[in-house]
């Protein structure tokens, strides 16, 4: 389907300013090509109509993708993680339930050819996941689907990266809102206008926040970019940078892919994360992802988030809901949130006083003697990080990464971080394990003793926020 094009009124003037004042003669750029304006002096903050996007940009009818580091091999191989990042990219195209829709594919470089999803991950329990359409060289017509949905490529290799396609959106499809983090003018005229979509994209470096349509409506400009702004500052200076993902070696590269954020009409689940996605209640997206709450009550934003950043080999059974947070006060950190403090008050009492018992059975893995177990667990990793600052964790992951250990059994993946925990602070921690109930076999702490560590100046067991 062809887009009309807006030929805007600062285009015309700007065109006669460079004839009159004799500049540099040029041919003049056609508007499928104009660059979409950002906040530079002289262009439009808010537009009556929708700007005309730029070729290749997402929402043009021609768009250009790269094959890229399958999810699995990224996420879980290289970052050793457990759940695979969001590996396909938007296109800025709904397709309509009982739609044909007609694209040509044409073959760039290589001759691998991507995916076309058909609807995104979570956002309707009708279709959990979407439709996967293998693409053809040519033209591609694709059968009436009775759901539709938000159209993404996923474009995906275990090897190297070397193809590259052309799509162009021919029949079918329509233009679905999108808002691109400090780029995006014309929000309420593509509201006013894309009005097929049920659902709008936001994005920004780091993640593809996908809500309904009747969010996007009550969602300004304004606080759309500031939601956008937040999460990835909350992502690369607490998330990413706690993950010491420095790019310092190969392996401490940011991740290729982003994240998909989206609402969902999942009932009995206030918020996930899973293969390819992390997913919200309407109630979770009104207490965490709105401009007016996300950094006093953005908890449960960033707790999805770092779910899918926990490292497997240190993540044994029972801290699912525990290592995740701390990615979650890592990113509350960065944004001065709310949950920064999360642990003082009732958790702290509640780590002090299992830290207290002397019953030589206490186990850090049981919850017979520990009050609200999770965040009682999430205090002992918090007071390393008392102790030791960021650079523990920084540490942490990035010798994870490389020395990749493959371990599955709880003990095994304790005795890791024990070991892990003291050569990284330099310090015997066997007492404050011991505090903390770590009932592992003795040879661990024998292990730990040989590595002929001095004691910590002052015990990690008694720290705690001031």
């Amino acid at each position: 389907m062809r887009l009309s094009v807006f030929m805007k009124p600062w285009l015309v003037a700007s065109l006669l300013i460079f004839m009159v004042l004799g500049c540099q003669k040029a041919a003049p750029v056609k508007a499928e090509e104009r660059p979409v304006p950002g906040g530079e002096p002289g262009n439009p903050k808010n537009t009556d109509t929708p700007v005309k996007v730029a070729k290749n940009a997402i929402g043009s009818e021609i768009q250009e993708f790269n094959e890229k580091t399958d999810a699995f091999k990224e996420s879980v191989d290289r970052l050793r993680q457990g759940n695979p990042w969001s590996d396909f990219e938007p296109t800025g195209f709904y397709l309509p339930p009982n739609t044909v829709l007609t694209l040509k594919v044409e073959q760039l470089a290589g001759s691998a050819l991507p995916k076309l999803l058909i609807g995104t991950y979570s956002f309707d329990t009708l279709r959990w996941d979407p439709l996967s359409v293998k693409l053809t060289a040519g033209t591609n017509t694709i059968a009436a689907d009775p759901l539709g949905g938000l159209l993404w490529v996923r474009y995906t290799t275990t090897g190297t990266p070397a193809a590259k396609v052309r799509i162009t959106f021919q029949t079918g499809a329509v233009r679905a809102p999108v808002f691109i983090k400090d780029e995006t003018v014309d929000w309420q005229a593509q509201l006013n206008t894309y009005t097929g979509a049920p659902a709008a994209l936001l994005l920004n470096k780091n993640v593809y926040l996908v809500v309904k349509r009747s969010r996007a409506l009550s969602t300004g400009s304004d606080a759309a970019n500031f939601i956008l702004q937040t999460i990835d500052k909350g992502v690369d200076k607490g998330e990413n940078y706690i993950s010491g993902l420095d790019g310092s070696a190969p392996e401490h590269q940011l991740p290729t892919h982003k994240i998909l954020m989206t609402e969902s009409n999942k009932r009995g689940l206030w918020g996930a994360a899973s293969y390819y996605r992390t997913w919200f209640a309407p109630g979770l997206m009104d207490e965490a992802l709105t401009a007016q709450k996300i950094i006093a009550s953005g908890w449960g934003a960033w707790h999805e988030l770092g779910h899918m950043r926990q490292q497997q080999a240190w993540k044994w059974s029972v801290l699912g809901e525990v290592t995740v947070n701390i990615y979650t006060m890592a990113a509350e950190r960065a944004i001065n949130g709310g949950g920064a403090t999360r642990l003082k008050g009732a958790p702290t009492t509640n780590a002090m006083n299992f830290l207290a018992l002397t019953d030589p059975n206490k186990d850090f893995n049981s919850n017979t003697q520990m009050a609200d177990g999770n965040f009682t667990r999430l205090f002992m990793f918090h007071q390393l990080w008392l102790a030791f600052g960021d650079n523990f964790y920084i540490r942490l992951h990035q010798q994870t990464r490389s020395e990749r250990p493959d371990l599955s059994a709880d003990a095994d993946k304790m005795r890791y971080f024990m070991l892990k925990a003291c050569t990284i602070s330099g310090r015997n921690l066997s007492r404050f394990f011991r505090k903390w109930g770590f009932r592992v076999s003795e040879s661990v702490y024998t292990e730990i003793a040989g590595l002929g560590l001095p004691e910590p100046e002052t015990d990690p067991s008694t720290l705690k926020d001031s």
